[in-house]
C-alpha cells in the first residue's frame, strides 16, 4: 500500500515461509509486523493464511485480535467446521485456478464478508522511517593483521554487506593489513545516552530488546514498560527513545559490546563459541537457544 491513496479494504500480512524459525518465534514476528503497519498507517489489518498455519501455527493472541483471509480449497460452506485459531474469517480464497472472462490462465478466487472493508478510507499519512531519525557519520579504518570483514563491521555497529557496498569490494574475505576502509557507523553506538536528573534517555539501536537494555541498566523490563508507556515490550524500533531510570553507572553500549555478538552473515554459532574460546553449549544454555543451527544476521548472542 502506498502513503497517501485512499485504500478501501484492509491491509494484509501474509506470513507463509518461515524458513525454519520456530512456532512462538514466528507469532512474535508477526505480531510486531501487524502491530507495526497498524501504527504506521491507522488502518485495520487483517491476516492471510492457509488452513495449516491456521490451525497449526498462529496462536489465538494473533487470532484474537486480527481477521482471517483463508485460502481453503475445500467445500468453504462448511467452513464453521474446520478447526482453525480463529473462530470467524471474512475472507476465502476457494481456488487458485479460476477463470475470469479476458484474462488467460489461471487466476485465485475469493469470497469476502463486508467486514472486508475498512471502517476508515482516509489517506494513509506519510510517516517517517524510524531509521530516518539515526545519525550516522563515515570514517576511515586502516585495516589490521588478523582483521575480518565480520569483526569490523560489529565493532562499528554496522553490517559486512553495508562495508562491502561503500567500499566497492569484489570478495569480502579478502582484505589486506594497511588497506583503508570507509566505515559508515551509526553515531549513537558509541555514545546513545543523554543524562537528565536522575533519568537517562536511550536511543534504541539495531539488535536491541528491551530485556538487553533493562539488564544493561540494571532495572527491570517493567520499569522501562512503565516509564514509557509501552503498549507491547516486544516491539521497539532503531532509533526510538527510551526513558531510564539510572541505578547505575555502567553505559549500555559497553555492556553490550563487551557481552554481546552481534551475528553476521555466514556466522555458526560453533564459529562464535571458538571466537571467544567457550563451547557452543555454554552459549545455547547462556541464551536459551532452541536450534543451534538456526542463528540469524543481526541477532545479539550473549557471549559472557
Amino acid at each position: 500500500m502506498i502513503a497517501g491513496k485512499q485504500p478501501d479494504c484492509k491491509l494484509v500480512m501474509d506470513y507463509e515461509v518461515f524458513g525454519g524459525v520456530g512456532i512462538e518465534e514466528s507469532n512474535n514476528i508477526a505480531q510486531v509486523f501487524l502491530e507495526s503497519v497498524k501504527r504506521l498507517t491507522n488502518k485495520e489489518v487483517i491476516v492471510y493464511s492457509d488452513l495449516s498455519n491456521a490451525r497449526d501455527r498462529f496462536n489465538r493472541s494473533i487470532a484474537d485480535n486480527y481477521e482471517l483471509w483463508l485460502a481453503y480449497y475445500g467445500d468453504y460452506n462448511n467452513l464453521a467446521e474446520v478447526e482453525t485459531s480463529w473462530e470467524r474469517w471474512i475472507g476465502v480464497q476457494y481456488t487458485d485456478r479460476g477463470k475470469v472472462p479476458g484474462i488467460s490462465g489461471n487466476v485465485d478466487r475469493d469470497l469476502y464478508t463486508e467486514n472486508i472493508f475498512l471502517s476508515d478510507t482516509s489517506e494513509i499519512p506519510n510517516t517517517a522511517n524510524p531509521n530516518d531519525s539515526i545519525n550516522t557519520e563515515t570514517n576511515s579504518y586502516i585495516v589490521q593483521p588478523g582483521d575480518t570483514l565480520s569483526e569490523i563491521a560489529s565493532r562499528y555497529g554496522t553490517t559486512v554487506q553495508e562495508l562491502v557496498a561503500i567500499n566497492h569490494l569484489a570478495n569480502p574475505n579478502l582484505i589486506f593489513p594497511g588497506e583503508t576502509l570507509r566505515v559508515t557507523t551509526n553515531s549513537t553506538v558509541h555514545g546513545s545516552e543523554t543524562r537528565g536528573t536522575g533519568s537517562i534517555t536511550y536511543t534504541v539501536q539495531r539488535g536491541n530488546t528491551l530485556s538487553q537494555i533493562a539488564n544493561a541498566y540494571g532495572v527491570t523490563v517493567s520499569h522501562i514498560v512503565e516509564m514509557n508507556n509501552l503498549q507491547n515490550p516486544n516491539l521497539i524500533y532503531p532509533g526510538e527513545k527510551l526513558r531510564i531510570t539510572e541505578s547505575t553507572n555502567t553505559t549500555i553500549n559497553s555492556v553490550i559490546q563487551d557481552n554481546y555478538y552481534t551475528v553476521q552473515r555466514g556466522d555458526t554459532l560453533s564459529g562464535i563459541a571458538r571466537r571467544y574460546g567457550v563451547t557452543v553449549q555454554y552459549l545455547v544454555n547462556l541464551n536459551g537457544i532452541a536450534n543451534q543451527n538456526l542463528i540469524y544476521p543481526g541477532q545479539l548472542i550473549k557471549v559472557s
